[in-house]
């Protein structure tokens, strides 16, 4: 969908259109009201807010993960905004919107002169772009915080005037928030991500114990722990489990769908697993996929590097972000010109940005950090490219949820005690089967606890050993991999990549001297992405009519 005053232009699929006699709703994604039916009956409600509270008032009542595009005929204007928890990404500049980056930035004209060298270093070190930037200077991501107005081929930004973290914790009851989304999908066929971890299970317990018929679904190597866990909990919950097994055949021949997929936002081979795995859903006729994506702001992962001084008063940023977020840094050998000197000086810049979101204790700046700079980006990337093809929503990361976790006192959060209780109490059984992290369990009985303390302790050892391993040797030690073992010497092997290779130095910013074999398979991906990208503003096609499409949508009316 590509905005501007004239009207909309460039539908996709799965966007879809709502008209009265006032208003046009256009949208893309997962959109609810809780209690209320998804889709079309939630926009209908949603008008009836508009014309009682206004739009600043109206949107607070949206849940889900959507962008929406509401135009109004007296007013002859448009208002497009994301969801309040900034989990789906849509783009504007100058005077337009966009559900698309590349389309936008083929509307731009610019060419790759427009993508700055801090981009690049950014891209290449994180696999993605942070702070509602994108890859071209002039061309930023909808934050969450945001509606675009756009009238007489003018741009105005005006705040939904959202609470922030901080703010008192809202009145919210999980169990009960639950039972209403499960009133508003209780027509849809619902896929939940189901993995060895905590998160998903706690979704699919809440899901379970309020009677929606969903199907379980996991993509990774048979026999890993992450596999072989929710064959157990979805035998125990009775519903089926469906695996995709990671592919690398035609690895190199499905490239352009792969960055047409992720919108050229992120490392293309992220998507090479869940691509498939997502068809796989479409072709079941799934309509809602549901994830535990989210549930790190009820337990304590965010915070592993201080533990166990978790009210400390100072934060240790730096370590937050190697720990966290940066796993790899790229070595300062890869670049050339201003290029390195940038990647030398890319951690204290990061540090300095990261800075804005300190709080008055530790954990509290941790969790705001992972969820202002580093989730909204993340999550949104996968969330956007799976609305593809059908809603795609992560109850944790709903925006009142995050406030709620933030909120709870550190030892709820402590040994994922947040998680124990609830599992315990919806489902004793379930909450007994051991986890992939370690081979804890999530019950809450004293017996279990007792016995999971050893294991959680052993369990942060081989973290911090794995970590270790991490920044001294560049490889991931003690940890399965949901990853097909020959993915990255496909990727290495591949004229593409070695094409990208050759770009890349051609632009100067990789040394000349420099071997592919030099690079570490963490940032090969970011590099292919990054002169796919170039190559597309210079004009080539690099999509091969994966794109955008053309059509008259059929717009709904009353």
């Amino acid at each position: 969908m590509l905005i501007t005053s004239e009207g909309i232009t460039q539908w996709q699929s799965k966007e879809q259109a709502w008209e009265d006699a006032n208003y046009i709703v256009g949208w893309k994604g997962f959109v609810f009201i809780l209690g209320v039916a998804a889709g079309i009956e939630s926009v209908m409600a949603f008008l009836e807010e508009l014309r009682m509270s206004g739009m600043i008032g109206a949107v607070k009542v949206l849940k889900g993960h959507f962008f929406m595009t509401v135009y109004d005929k007296q007013a002859e204007m448009y208002y497009a905004f994301i969801d309040n928890s900034g989990a789906f990404e849509a783009f504007h500049m100058d005077a337009i919107v966009s559900t698309s980056f590349l389309a936008l930035a083929k509307k731009s004209g610019y060419g790759k002169e427009q993508i700055s060298k801090d981009s690049i270093i950014e891209f290449l070190n994180f696999g993605n772009i942070y702070d509602n930037r994108t890859l071209v200077d002039g061309i930023f991501k909808i934050d969450c915080n945001e509606i675009i107005v756009l009238c007489n081929h003018k741009k105005t930004i005006v705040s939904k005037k959202l609470e922030s973290l901080e703010d008192a914790c809202p009145k919210l009851d999980v169990i009960e928030f639950f039972r209403l989304f499960s009133q508003s999908v209780k027509t849809m066929k619902v896929s939940a991500d189901l993995t060895g971890g905590v998160d998903s299970r706690l979704v699919c317990v809440l899901l379970d114990h309020h009677g929606v018929p969903f199907e379980a679904a996991i993509t990774g190597m048979n026999g890993i722990q992450d596999v072989e866990v929710p064959k157990q909990v979805a035998k125990e919950l009775k519903h089926e489990l469906f695996i995709s097994e990671p592919s690398i055949d035609r690895l190199e021949q499905s490239v352009p769908e792969l960055f047409d997929w992720c919108d050229g936002m992120n490392d293309l081979f992220k998507h090479y697993r869940t691509l498939p795995h997502h068809k796989n859903r479409e072709e079941r006729g799934v309509d809602l996929v549901v994830s535990g994506i989210g549930g790190e702001f009820f337990k304590e992962n965010m915070w592993v590097q201080d533990f166990p001084f978790y009210i400390r008063k100072k934060s240790n940023i730096r370590r937050f972000l190697r720990m966290r977020m940066l796993q790899i840094k790229c070595k300062n050998t890869y670049f050339a010109g201003d290029y390195k000197q940038l990647n030398e000086s890319f951690e204290d810049r990061v540090v300095e940005k990261l800075g804005y979101y300190l709080l008055d204790t530790n954990t509290k700046t941790y969790d705001s950090i992972y969820y202002h700079f580093r989730m909204k980006t993340v999550a949104s990337t996968y969330i956007s490219a799976a609305s593809h093809l059908f809603g795609c929503y992560s109850p944790f990361l709903e925006y009142d949820l995050v406030r709620y976790g933030f909120h709870l006192k550190r030892r709820e959060r402590f040994f994922n005690q947040y998680h124990r209780k609830m599992i315990t109490q919806l489902n004793p059984k379930v909450a007994k089967i051991r986890t992939a992290e370690g081979g804890i369990s999530v019950s809450y009985e004293k017996v279990e606890m007792l016995k999971d303390m050893v294991k959680y302790i052993r369990n942060r050892t081989r973290r911090a050993a794995k970590v270790l391993g991490r920044k001294l040797f560049h490889k991931t030690y003690l940890q399965e991999s949901p990853e097909h073992p020959e993915l990255f010497r496909t990727i290495r092997n591949m004229q593409l990549t070695k094409k990208a290779f050759a770009k890349l130095k051609k632009e100067g910013i990789l040394d000349d001297q420099l071997q592919l074999s030099d690079i570490l398979d963490t940032h090969l991906g970011n590099m292919v992405t990054i002169a796919l990208f170039m190559r597309f503003l210079e004009g080539e096609d690099v999509r091969e009519g994966h794109g955008e499409q053309e059509s008259n949508l059929a717009v709904a009316t009353v």
